[in-house]
């Protein structure tokens, strides 16, 4: 871990130099170089929101906010993902949709806005992947920035884009962050897609990025930090290099398919039926329909039940299973990693029945932390400790203990196993999960293994389901059963057995309206030998 660290500053200090107004002339790049719209767009678009935009109101990270005709880049918005949503320019494909010159014509003020505003250095706006998102998204949109404009004003979006391109190259090596790195490696391939570079020097950098991204990448295509949401990420901007790159040459887009169809798997692994993916280490509640429009690109589709990155996946009729054995990242890909082994995320349909809490909101980012414990998700704790811990800089650590898990490969079923709790607790626990008829029920059972002569134990068990946004649960006081009632008029019925189960309030995240309040079922029982607790969800 020290040489982490050393290396996290050493880097940061040689990035404040290289960002520092003594340098920044070595960003100039090509002044005269002329752009193409050559880079392809596949996202879907929305004309309501050009129409939203030209109003004042910008609905952008699931926040409105209402600037009231003044523009949008005027001042600092503290909501982190309104800010980068909006400095990212993601939504300029909106206006694709725009079939009238005064939209596309406010499109091109918006991006002219920023430039005039965010000429100089910015933290803000300059970090690496951000400038690359916003870079690519210009360079999408490029025909629609200059259709009616001066000479001028292309020259000057023409400038903005091979500086910041040149910014990224310089800083991509210093990189304290090994996603943002991989973002500033990704946009040179777009920019040579677009500014008339030959087939050479574009095949050159192919092959840089493909380098990067087969280390970044784990043996099942999944980004290291085993968070979906950053594989969603890179494989939007990566699915644009592939469609154009195709257009180029089978060759130069082979290598980088094979790596991009094996994202493409993992993240379908793990997505649930409900067309969201799983909410594990950091991942929180994505669009769906963009979802919808990356997946679409991929070739191959997941096996019914498979193992992936560290997460096992079972599915039967409707309903689909997600467990995370609890691999924990290494030090580079940990800042958000949680504290998740053993945890599950279970949906029937279109119906989430449980999952987890996601990320901490912009309204709790102080408490970051605590939404990457493991009582934040639905697995077990001991004495309300996470099977990792997180060290003074927040990277998540492991015990020391390497996870089990095997996926059947006949029968839906998952057994795992993690030895995390051992040094403090004197217990491994172990989880089997399976699904039976027809993916009506599932069944689970959590045992605790004693490895040794250990004699005494102290320490509470703590098993939790956080139930779907919506939920209602109803108790019934002559038997161990509980109903739940899903939002969309579904019941189901939780049964158990070998501890005590009581109802707390919980939430999870929420796209539209933040965090959504919720319950969860608690089951706990005393750490010792035999502990043996079962538990089934069962729609009626």
């Amino acid at each position: 871990m020290n040489w982490f660290q050393g290396w996290r500053s050493g880097n940061y200090i040689i990035d404040r130099i290289i960002t520092s107004p003594a340098l920044r002339w070595t960003w100039s790049g090509l002044s005269d170089v002329e752009f193409s719209g050559a880079l392809r767009e596949y996202r879907p678009t929305d004309v309501e929101t050009v129409h939203e935009m030209r109003a004042g109101r910008y609905l952008l990270a699931s926040k409105l906010v209402d600037t009231g005709g003044v523009s949008p880049f005027a001042g600092y918005q503290e909501h982190e993902p309104w800010h980068n949503e909006l400095h990212g320019f993601s939504w300029l494909r909106h206006f694709n949709e725009a079939h009238n010159a005064q939209d596309r014509e406010f499109a091109r003020t918006l991006v002219l806005d920023w430039i005039g505003r965010n000429s100089e250095f910015n933290a803000n706006t300059w970090g690496l992947a951000l400038s690359a998102q916003r870079v690519m998204n210009w360079l999408r949109h490029f025909t629609l920035l200059s259709e009616g404009a001066t000479r001028e004003q292309i020259k000057i979006i023409s400038r903005s884009i091979s500086m910041q391109t040149q910014a990224g190259k310089l800083r991509a090596r210093y990189s304290s962050e090994r996603f943002e790195e991989l973002m500033a490696t990704i946009l040179p391939v777009a920019v040579s897609l677009c500014d008339g570079s030959d087939l050479s020097q574009t095949a050159q950098l192919t092959q840089k990025l493909c380098k990067l991204l087969k280390w970044q990448l784990d043996e099942d295509g999944f980004y290291r930090n085993r968070n979906p949401q950053t594989q969603l990420i890179l494989l939007e901007e990566l699915v644009s290099l592939r469609l154009t790159l195709s257009q180029l040459s089978s060759e130069l887009v082979h290598d980088i398919g094979v790596l991009i169809d094996k994202m493409h798997l993992a993240l379908d692994s793990v997505t649930l039926t409900t067309g969201e993916p799983a909410y594990f280490n950091g991942c929180g509640q994505l669009p769906t329909e963009l979802v919808f429009a990356i997946q679409t690109q991929g070739k191959h589709r997941r096996s019914s039940n498979t193992s992936v990155s560290g997460y096992g996946v079972i599915e039967l009729g409707e309903s689909m299973l997600v467990l995370d054995e609890g691999r924990v990242p290494l030090a580079p890909f940990a800042t958000n990693a949680h504290a998740s082994a053993l945890a599950v995320e279970f949906s029937s349909g279109r119906d989430l029945i449980f999952g987890s809490c996601g990320p901490a909101p912009e309204e709790f980012k102080e408490s970051k932390d605590l939404f990457r414990q493991g009582s934040a998700h639905s697995g077990p704790t001991i004495n309300n400790s996470s099977a990792a811990r997180f060290s003074n800089s927040s990277i998540l650590l492991s015990h020391g203990d390497n996870p089990f898990m095997q996926v059947g490969t006949t029968e839906p079923e998952i057994v795992a196993r993690t030895g995390a709790f051992r040094s403090r607790f004197g217990v491994e626990i172990e989880r089997r999960v399976t699904l039976l008829s027809d993916g009506n029920t599932l069944v689970g059972q959590d045992r605790l293994i004693v490895p040794g002569e250990r004699r005494k134990f102290s320490g509470t068990l703590t098993q939790r389901f956080h139930l779907a946004p919506g939920t209602s649960t109803q108790r019934s006081s002559s038997e161990q059963m509980i109903s739940i009632h899903l939002q969309s008029g579904a019941i189901w019925s939780f049964l158990w057995e070998g501890a005590d189960a009581h109802v707390e309030e919980s939430m999870r995240q929420s796209a539209h309206i933040g965090f959504y309040r919720t319950e969860q079922i608690v089951l706990e029982v005393e750490v010792g030998r035999d502990i043996d607790i079962s538990w089934i969800f069962t729609r009626q």
